[in-house]
């Protein structure tokens, strides 16, 4: 450790040697290794950053990262749990939590991330693969602030929503630096799409792909065009062309899913959802989406799988809702209602319950929906008696204020059900 920070500190003046406050500057480090924290802080500290976070869980870092700017992220891509590195930098792009200016630098062991990290849809500004020399760290840390310098401008215009300067540095850069065409190429057909200049954006990139049939995020652009344009068709076949070129490029299976459902057609858009979720297995907006296509498509056994999925990956987190449970559970009561294998769903329905009650318990509506959905499993599985001990315990919480009150129709009718009548 020692010799890491002694090269640190020779290297320090010349990596930042033209840039100011330093200290000022937030950091943020994730990973789930002890030791490793330890170093790249020790590197992070050595080279005069002091206001540095650090976290070792996916779970708790997207918090962070959610609620404040950084200036440097430094995230392992493996982090052992529900969220790995590459889901927080795609929930920092997509939600803008992070604009440009953050440096995001992806740390892993994983070798195989080298053969797919030039065609994922949010790359970070640079990678390491471990085990690696601080050298090598300061190395690549001093290239991608030269970079993130020479698009600062971009980047101001783009906070200003000023997209001709976008578009007019980015063709500058472009001329003075030929290595960095590619994000210029990306950033004007960006300026172009955000003015609403649809077909001189496809145009721009047609011209692309006439250069390189391969870009997928060129094959992408087009497609937002085309719906632009309304030419949803045309949009469906170059998303499908985007992801047989790219399989990591996520965004391209939800617009698909858009456009799929935009055409009334809910099997293609669920086959979209079910592709994705096999490439980004931990995202539970797509779980959530797949689930409510196939409630739609009343296709209980993926439905369920949805939502049994959706229900894992927000547990203990911010994300979860009394809601999801509820769903949930309805959509176990219409796979006994078709007459699954009822026993191992009831067991399901009735763990899913005793979390619903737990999480909702100082929720009265929520208390109400469960049992709403209670008795009708019950009835469903002809368990009148059970439905009316439901609905014994229900009332008691009813006038105990603990659960939310029915309207005196609503009543009736459940008690028309139950054979109280």
């Amino acid at each position: 450790m020692t010799d890491v920070i002694t090269l640190a500190v020779d290297n320090k003046n010349d990596i930042h040697q033209e840039f100011i406050d330093i200290s000022k500057k937030r950091v943020l480090i994730i990973e789930d290794i002890g030791e490793m924290r330890l170093m790249l802080k020790s590197l992070m500290t050595s080279l005069g950053y002091s206001n540095i976070d650090v976290e070792s869980s996916g779970k708790s870092a997207i918090k962070r990262i959610l609620e404040k700017h950084y200036d440097v992220v430094l995230s392992d891509y493996n982090l052992g749990g529900s969220i790995d590195g590459q889901q927080i930098l795609e929930t920092s792009r997509k939600n803008h939590s992070q604009d440009h200016s953050t440096i995001f630098i992806m740390i892993t062991a994983d070798t195989a991330y080298e053969s797919v990290v030039s065609v994922l849809e949010y790359q970070p500004d640079s990678y390491l693969v471990k085990p690696f020399p601080p050298a090598a760290f300061f190395r690549r840390f001093e290239r991608v602030q030269k970079q993130k310098k020479i698009f600062e401008s971009i980047n101001n215009a783009r906070k200003k929503n000023d997209f001709e300067k976008m578009e007019a540095q980015a063709k500058a850069i472009m001329t003075q630096h030929p290595n960095l065409a590619s994000q210029c190429l990306k950033i004007i057909g960006e300026s172009l799409y955000a003015r609403g200049r649809y077909k001189d954006a496809k145009s721009h990139y047609m011209l692309i792909i006439q250069k390189n049939k391969n870009l997928a995020w060129a094959h992408f652009g087009i497609a937002l065009c085309e719906l632009k344009l309304g030419a949803v068709v045309a949009a469906i076949k170059k998303l499908e062309h985007t992801i047989t070129l790219s399989r990591h490029f996520l965004s391209a299976y939800d617009l698909l899913a858009d456009a799929q459902e935009s055409l009334d057609n809910l099997e293609a858009a669920q086959s979209a959802m079910i592709s994705v979720l096999e490439v980004s297995p931990r995202s539970f907006e797509r779980a959530l989406r797949l689930a409510q296509i196939s409630t739609q498509l009343e296709d209980w056994s993926t439905a369920e799988n949805g939502y049994s999925r959706l229900l894992r990956l927000t547990r203990d987190t911010s994300h979860e809702q009394v809601e999801y449970y509820y769903d949930y559970l309805k959509c176990l009561t219409n796979m006994m209602a078709v007459g699954s294998d009822n026993s191992k769903l009831a067991d399901k329905f009735k763990r899913t319950l005793i979390r619903l009650r737990s999480f909702g318990k100082t929720n009265p509506s929520a208390l109400s929906n469960s049992f709403r959905i209670e008795i009708q499993q019950y009835l469903t599985r002809d368990h009148l008696g059970e439905a009316v001990k439901s609905w014994k315990q229900w009332n008691r919480l009813i006038k105990s204020g603990q659960a939310s009150p029915l309207s005196d129709a609503q009543k009736h009718t459940l008690k028309k059900r139950l054979g109280l009548l």
